[in-house]
């Protein structure tokens, strides 16, 4: 029964993080800015994929504006990847 349980709670966790963990979708990206599409409540995840990304071409992630995506409960989020 106990191990039963410890495999229910893991398996819980793994989806929690798989649903965290696609929250954030890259529409762009290119070495002078990113495009996101997430949730509204994911905008902390959304900055450090845009920090990441631009980080790529040695840059940093500036964000430049926000906005509700047709239905769903989207945002898309541009980021502009400015020199460190």
């Amino acid at each position: 029964m106990r191990l039963m349980f410890l495999m229910i709670s893991l398996a819980l966790i793994a989806l929690g993080i798989t649903a965290c963990a696609g929250s954030v979708q890259v529409v762009s990206a290119s070495s002078d800015a990113v495009m996101l599409k997430h949730t509204a409540d994911s905008s902390g995840a959304a900055a450090r994929e845009a920090e990441n990304l631009c980080g790529n071409y040695s840059k940093k992630a500036r964000f430049r504006s926000s906005h509700d995506d047709m239905g769903g409960g989207q945002r898309q989020s541009i980021y502009d990847c400015v020199p460190r």
